[in-house]
């Protein structure tokens, strides 16, 4: 009987990489099945929720094409649906569930095609009008955002990965002691980027190649972070000035108005002071535009604006609501006759002639004021209560024949609509 040979003894370098090899193998497969699979089933639950949203924003847009049976707007608004929505079929029907209608667009890709067989969502919104449904709105989705998710879900799993092997191939090399202080540095940046959003802490170098490029890739993409998060800050402020500003004569608009007249309704509970509204239009201001033109009437508006930015007092908030309508807002104000002498001292000051290119302006003001009392009062009523006093006060100057006019004149000037 011959003996067995001595057995092949493998070394620890490669006992320990067949053993994290096999372990990151198994865990690769198993982490990116299951992330398929939740992925799959978050972004179908997702493509769900925005299709529905998708179609109850189409069927706010319908409303007009329904009231008055406009098939082209129907099929405008219907077409308005933007391509990477993955919508493949659109349609609008009446109360009576005729089609108003349909916009198919064909598949964009063969993968959409595919997959369109294993998911195919059709959701219905209807159109509601002072509670009464007028028509619905129903759209199928090719299922090409899922595809489009699913794709990035896979790459990210692949670099992930890729990121892994790396990693064991460090570990392989028996450079961990070596390794685990530069690792420990881009650690604490991260989370010092991701916790406290500062991403101008730099990692000192290192002597690895691979280290090295990930911590300069690593501090681009912080340089490119810092960027988009300063970028992201100067349009947030700007939008916030659009949210809160009127874009034509740069005063307060409806929504900053509100607010402020909420915070200055709050205050009047702790102390005597209260609130007044001054509510003004200009009379005869459809004339300017039909006789004139819009940009007559707008540098009338931004000429008003000024002087009205001019006239008041420090702590009044002058806004422009729509159209030729004004509100100021006057906080605090010890009395109606406060309130009373502030409007007529404007109504002087923005009633004066203005010059406006070939015409001199002489503008004509409707004025009403309303001032809030001991008792609680909603900044809507308070707003309602001027604007009716403005109302009278405009009944009252048309019967009188008060209107704006205007002169030709030699000279071209524009008075001060800044």
């Amino acid at each position: 009987m011959t003996a067995p040979g001595p057995r092949a003894v493998a070394t620890l370098a490669g006992q320990i990489r067949r053993a994290l090899l096999s372990v990151t193998l198994v865990a690769i497969l198993v982490t990116t099945v299951g992330a398929l699979v939740i992925g799959s089933h978050y972004l179908l639950d997702q493509m769900r929720a925005h299709l529905r949203a998708l179609a109850s924003v189409t069927a706010a847009h319908s409303e007009p094409a329904l009231l008055f049976k406009d098939r082209a707007a129907a099929d405008e608004v219907l077409r308005g649906i933007p391509e990477e929505e993955g919508v493949i079929v659109a349609e609008l029907r009446d109360a009576s569930g005729a089609l108003m209608a349909r916009v198919a667009k064909p598949d964009a890709t063969l993968p959409a095609a595919a997959i369109r067989a294993l998911v195919q969502e059709r959701v219905s919104a209807y159109v509601v009008v002072d509670g009464e449904r007028i028509g619905s709105v129903t759209l199928e989705s090719a299922g090409e955002p899922l595809l489009r998710g699913l794709l990035g879900l896979l790459v990210f799993d692949l670099l992930g990965a890729l990121f892994v092997c790396l990693v064991l191939f460090v570990i392989e090399r028996r450079l961990t002691g070596h390794i685990t202080r530069p690792l420990t540095d881009l650690e604490a940046l991260i989370r010092s980027a991701r916790e406290k959003r500062d991403f101008s802490r730099r990692a000192p170098p290192c002597g690895i190649a691979e280290i090295e490029a990930l911590r300069t890739d690593f501090h681009g993409l912080l340089d490119e972070i810092q960027r988009r998060d300063e970028d992201l800050g100067r349009t947030h402020a700007a939008l916030k000035r659009l949210a809160f500003r009127d874009t034509l004569t740069g005063l307060a608009n409806r929504a900053m108005l509100e607010s402020a007249l909420l915070a200055a309704l709050g205050g009047d509970a702790n102390d005597d002071d209260r609130t007044g509204i001054v509510y003004f239009d200009i009379d005869s201001f459809k004339a300017v535009n039909d006789a004139l033109g819009h940009a007559t009437g707008d540098s009338l508006l931004k000429g008003l604006a000024s002087r009205l930015q001019r006239a008041l007092p420090a702590h009044a908030m002058p806004a422009r609501i729509g159209g030729d309508e004004f509100v100021v807002l006057i906080s605090p104000v010890a009395s109606e006759d406060e309130l009373r002498a502030l409007a007529a001292s404007l109504h002087e000051a923005l009633h004066a002639p203005m010059r406006i290119g070939p015409h001199v302006f002489h503008p004509g003001l409707s004025i009403g004021y309303a001032l809030s009392g001991p008792a609680d009062v909603q900044g809507a009523e308070l707003i309602n209560q001027a604007d009716r006093a403005m109302y009278l006060s405009k009944k009252q100057r048309r019967n009188a024949g008060d209107r704006t006019r205007w002169e030709d004149t030699a000279e071209e000037v524009v008075e001060d609509a800044r």
